[in-house]
This record gives structure tokens, C-alpha cells and sequence, in this order.
């Protein structure tokens, strides 16, 4: 009898590298329904046919669906070989059977002449009594000892009360906190089904392992993409340190007319939050637009982690920027309802149509494939969504703009005409609703198609 679709589907992406669209690639183009049929796809050296498998993926495609397969034909020997010796153990267990007469001489009961006795059975009567009575004073000790469970629980239940202020362990955190894993997908085969444990993720799909400790998941790409100096510097625990309070304040005060003060509210006005929101802040930094929006939405004055309230998730590839945004979030009482994310943004490690929030500020320039982050923001966003990008275009001035992009050369800075933003956004799956230009500042809210 031929397997489901569903059934040979979820066979394939237990191998490694093999998640849900390959899968179908392999089920629909190729005919492979069990994995002795993608063995002999890989032998005939046709995996690379496949789309995004080289010669080294393939090779490990190949190797894990070896592993499983040996690993599946043993297990049906080990079944077989425990089966037969069954009847074997039954035969040995026959003599203990045999010796069962033992059990019917009872010397128990022949020392029952003892009873014959009319004065030894009295005495031992009386000692009973007196064992009985002594007996029962130790009980009265223990009696004070069972009200131990209830001294246990005073100091759980009183005190618990005041500890409510303190920061949520993750085990307490409850709907909220799984709603965050149910948005995550794996970076390395886009399969976004983890087992989950106290401090990590792995992929069910290529078994890969992800740290997921105080609210922050290290989703980074195995293979890191190739940064610009001025990637390299907001990197570094330096600039982290510097970047919230001094760094992007003065370079705000430079190229836009705004205060950094306006533009939080003017792109958490774009963003038109909901009950619902659900928001992820693409290249948060250490986590200053994120935090406003949080505070904005409400969420600093709950202490509630259940699955009704708004969804706000912060993502970064700089380790240092995601560590102080960390610091930020718990002096702000926000720990347990800002989740934060270390991934790359041209490869986000999110489901499709996760979000219906998305804010990228003080990023996009600095990205070296501009048009794939943003229809990465398409596909993370559900039909309908947001998208507000902030973000610096060339201004007026012929001179002014030559300079700009003599500037790109060794910096990776990218300024964008107003025009050509518009034209990637709509290009990427996005209908553009309205900007705000300010000096050489823009910020761009979008609609997902």
C-alpha cells in the first residue's frame, strides 16, 4: 500500500538538510517516496539537480539518509532477533514453577504449636499490648512531622507574592514565550519544527543545535556573510556600549531633521499598532526602537506572559548590540514579553507570515543584498501587514550626492534616492503607502500585497 504524501514528506526532512520545500521538490520533481529512493537519487549524483544543494550539501544529504536508513534496518533486526527468544524465557521460567510445593510447606504454620502453650501465649499477648502501647507514642512524634508539606508550601505560597516583581523564570513564562519558538525556523534548512529544552532548540529536520537562554536565540546563518567595516564596528562592545546614548543620536542630529525622540513616535504611529500586533524589529540594535514600541503597546505595565498579549520580537547579528538590548529590556521591566533574535536579515530565521509588524531602522543601508532582506520582510509578513523602514537617501545637491557615493566605496553605505526605494519595495511584494522625508532621512511604511 503507496504512503501519504504527508507521511513520506515527514520521512524526508528527518534528513539533515532536507526541510518542508525540499521535500516537496524531491516528492513532486523527482518521484522519491522513501528513502531508499533518495539513496539511489544520491548515488546517480543528482541532488545537486535539486535547488540550493551543492556538491558538499549534497554529500551530506547523502550521508544522513544512509545513517537513517541502517539505523531503520536494524532496528527491524533487533525486532525480529527479541522476538524469537520469547518462548525460550517461557520454558525457563517452567521449573520455577515446579518448585512451587515449597511455597505449600508452610514453616510458618508448623511453629504454631508455640500456641499450645495457654501461659507462654499470654505472655507474649501482654507483651504485644505493651509493644502496641509503646508503640503508639511514637506516632505523636511523627504527627508534628507531617505538617512538613505545610511549612513547605507557606514559604512558596506567602512569599511568592512580593517575588511576583522580580523577572519571570522562562518556565513561568507560558503562551507567550511559545509563541515566540512557534515563529522561529532554522536558518541552515528552513525546516521550523524544534524540539525544545531549558537552554537550547534543535532542528528536528538537519539536528542542528541553537542556544536559547534568557529570552535570546542565537539563529545565526552557519556560514557568516561577508561584512563591511562599518558591520565589523557596530559589532564590537565598543560601539554597543556608546551606540544608544551618543553614537546614533549625533548621526540622527547630522543627516535628519528629526530628533531621535521624534522618530520613535513617528514610526510607531506607521506601524498603527493592534491588540493583535505581532512585531518584529528587523536590525534592533540595542533595542531602542523595540523597547518604545513596547512601552507604547503596553507591555511594561503587565506583568501577565499569556498568549493574548502582543507579540514583540527584536533581531540583531551583532552579539554585543543583542547583549545590552538584553540589559535594556530587563531595567525596563520588559523581561519575558521582548524576546530577542541573533540572525541575519537577508536570511531571517522566521516562518512565513509570522509577523503583521515589521520595523527596520538604521539597517538597510549597511545590508550587502538590500533586495533580499526585504523579500525576506515580504515573506515573514502576512498579506496585509506593515513594513516601516527608516532609513537615508542621497538629498539635493549634485555635489552633495557625488560625495555620497564616492562614500559607498569603502564603507558599504549605501544612500538611496527616494525613487529607488520605492521601486525595491514594490519589486519585493510590497504596495508603498506613504514616507516622511526629513533632511536626508526617510522613513517608508509599506503593505504587504
Amino acid at each position: 500500500m503507496a504512503k501519504k504524501k504527508e507521511d513520506v514528506l515527514q520521512e524526508l526532512t528527518r534528513v539533515r538538510f532536507v526541510g518542508p520545500a525540499l521535500a516537496e521538490e524531491l516528492y513532486d520533481d523527482h518521484g522519491v517516496r522513501d528513502l531508499s529512493a533518495l539513496l539511489a537519487l544520491g548515488k546517480e549524483g543528482k541532488l545537486t539537480e535539486l535547488s540550493g544543494v551543492g556538491e558538499k550539501k549534497a554529500s551530506t544529504i547523502l550521508s544522513s539518509a544512509q545513517r537513517l536508513a541502517e539505523r531503520e534496518s536494524a532496528q527491524k533486526s533487533n525486532g525480529k532477533a527479541t522476538a524469537k527468544p520469547a518462548p525460550a524465557q517461557k520454558k525457563e521460567k517452567t521449573p520455577t514453577k515446579k518448585s512451587a510445593p515449597t511455597k505449600k510447606s508452610t514453616p510458618t504454620k508448623k511453629s504454631a504449636p508455640t500456641k499450645k502453650s495457654a501461659p507462654e501465649a499470654k505472655a507474649e499477648a501482654a507483651k504485644t499490648d505493651t509493644a502496641k502501647t509503646s508503640a503508639k507514642p511514637t506516632p505523636t512524634p511523627s504527627e508534628p512531622s507531617k505538617p512538613a508539606p505545610a511549612i513547605e508550601k507557606s514559604p512558596v505560597a506567602e512569599p511568592a507574592a512580593p517575588a511576583a516583581e522580580a523577572p519571570v523564570s522562562p518556565k513561568a513564562k507560558g503562551p507567550l514565550r511559545d509563541r515566540f519558538i512557534e515563529t522561529l525556523r532554522c536558518p541552515a534548512c528552513g525546516h521550523d519544527d524544534f524540539e525544545v529544552s531549558a537552554t537550547s532548540i534543535t532542528c528536528q529536520a538537519c539536528q542542528r543545535q541553537f542556544n536559547l537562554q534568557d529570552d535570546v536565540a542565537d539563529l545565526a546563518p552557519p556560514h557568516a556573510p561577508n561584512r563591511s567595516v562599518t558591520q565589523k564596528l557596530m559589532e564590537t562592545k565598543f560601539y554597543a556600549q556608546f551606540y544608544e546614548e551618543i553614537m546614533r543620536p549625533r548621526l540622527t542630529g547630522v543627516v535628519s531633521e528629526r530628533t531621535m525622540r521624534e522618530e520613535y513616535r513617528l514610526a510607531a504611529d506607521f506601524l498603527d499598532f493592534g491588540d493583535e500586533t505581532r512585531l518584529i524589529d528587523v536590525g534592533c540594535g540595542t533595542g531602542n526602537f523595540t523597547r518604545y514600541f513596547a512601552q507604547r503597546i503596553g507591555l511594561a505595565e503587565t506583568r501577565e506572559t499569556g498568549g493574548d498579549l502582543p507579540l514583540v520580537v527584536g533581531m540583531d547579528l551583532s552579539w554585543p548590540m543583542l547583549e545590552t538590548a538584553r540589559r535594556n529590556i530587563r531595567r525596563e521591566n520588559l523581561d519575558g514579553r521582548v524576546f530577542l533574535v541573533r540572525g541575519d536579515a537577508t536570511r531571517i530565521p522566521m516562518r512565513r507570515g509570522s509577523f503583521n509588524r515589521l520595523h527596520c531602522a538604521g539597517t538597510l543601508h549597511l545590508l550587502n543584498d538590500i533586495d533580499e532582506a526585504l523579500r525576506n520582510f515580504a515573506r515573514i509578513l502576512e498579506p496585509g501587514g506593515i513594513c516601516v523602514i527608516g532609513t537615508f537617501i542621497l538629498g539635493e545637491g549634485m555635489m552633495r550626492r557625488m560625495a555620497k557615493r564616492l562614500a559607498e566605496i569603502p564603507t558599504r553605505f549605501h544612500w538611496f534616492s527616494r525613487d529607488e526605494l520605492h521601486k525595491r519595495l514594490e519589486r519585493a511584494g510590497f504596495e508603498v503607502v506613504s514616507d516622511d522625508v526629513a533632511g536626508d532621512a526617510i522613513t517608508i511604511k509599506a503593505r504587504r500585497v
